[in-house]
């Protein structure tokens, strides 16, 4: 059976492995919601283990909203999680009910062992900077998007990197979307720098996964059919637009992140995945890991995690799942 809490959805979700397991930190709400929509305004963070990355045992909420006022007394939504020496940091997304939901704020929470967890006193750490991105005052809606942060260090440069679903401030409102981007020497404190893809493309890219292979980096995005831009549409013409993991390439994490010709999809529509992540499991093997839109043989929301696929790299430096 594909894995979630029971009588919960799962959806986005990010892993940190330890000495022997491999930890899941996922979003979940109930499944008794009059609609699956619903989930996304009582998300909190759940956590689950496994040895196998198949059979999974659920450790129960880590992290829910803030008391009311605060800067995430709504619900909390993707992030990532990283060690720095003996510290667990857990990066989240959320937003204040004060603002009417509409601004998307990245705070963290710090843990010594990946189960109990302390949000920070100065949170949030990281928001939008209008010298790149759309903020709440130039978006058509008054949305700010600013969220899914995915941390990883840099080891030459001795920094971390922080890639962030956002738009920028510039174009057709359904053309802004980017990944944004902020760097910081200890995790606490973060400056915001510009994107690490250029728009046009998409009206949004969420779920940011980066990794580094044998030099070449590597960012995952996970994006509707509903989203692409008209230009996007007429570039790839006659191919349809895909829902579920792009991935674009660059030789460095401050570099700008572009995709290979005819290989920007990692696993397409009808794999009816999304939020992918890719990592290295007990065994050295590169893997991806989605969770499930639906499954086959049924129509409803499904909110299950999905099988690990194993992730092949061709010599063009493209990438090719293998089931």
């Amino acid at each position: 059976m594909h894995y979630s809490p029971v009588n919960k959805y799962l959806w986005d979700f990010w892993m940190i492995k330890s000495k022997k397991y491999y930890h899941l930190f996922h979003l979940q709400a109930p499944r008794n919601l009059p609609s699956s929509n619903d989930r996304h305004e009582f998300a909190s963070i759940g956590h689950a283990v496994s040895s196998d990355l198949y059979h999974w045992t659920d450790e129960g909420t880590v992290l829910e909203k803030g008391s009311g006022g605060s800067w995430d007394d709504t619900s909390l939504w993707t992030g990532s999680t990283i060690k720095k020496d003996d510290l667990f940091y857990m990066f989240y997304t959320s937003r204040s009910s004060t603002e009417r939901r509409k601004i998307q704020r990245i705070g963290v929470a710090i843990s010594k062992d990946l189960r109990q967890w302390e949000k920070y006193a100065n949170n949030p750490i990281i928001e939008a900077d209008s010298q790149w991105y759309e903020t709440s005052h130039i978006s058509e809606d008054g949305q700010e998007h600013w969220r899914d942060p995915y941390i990883i260090y840099h080891p030459t440069e001795g920094i971390y990197y922080a890639f962030i679903c956002a738009r920028v401030n510039f174009g057709e409102s359904n053309s802004r979307g980017c990944i944004g981007r902020a760097i910081s020497n200890d995790l606490l404190n973060w400056k915001v720098i510009g994107p690490a893809t250029e728009s046009g493309k998409y009206m949004q890219m969420e779920v940011p996964d980066v990794h580094i292979h044998n030099g070449h980096c590597y960012l995952v995005f996970s994006t509707t059919n509903l989203w692409y831009s008209k230009e996007k549409c007429e570039e790839i013409s006659p191919v349809e637009p895909q829902t579920g993991a792009h991935y674009y390439h660059s030789r460095n994490l401050s570099g700008l992140f572009s995709p290979i010709p005819q290989h920007e999809i990692l696993l397409g529509t009808e794999t009816y995945t999304y939020g992918t992540r890719i990592f290295r499991n007990f065994q050295e093997q590169t893997l991806s890991l989605s969770w499930k839109i639906k499954l086959k043989e049924k129509s409803d929301f499904a909110g299950y995690l999905d099988y690990p696929k194993q992730i092949i790299y061709s010599p063009n430096n493209s990438l090719k799942v293998i089931s």
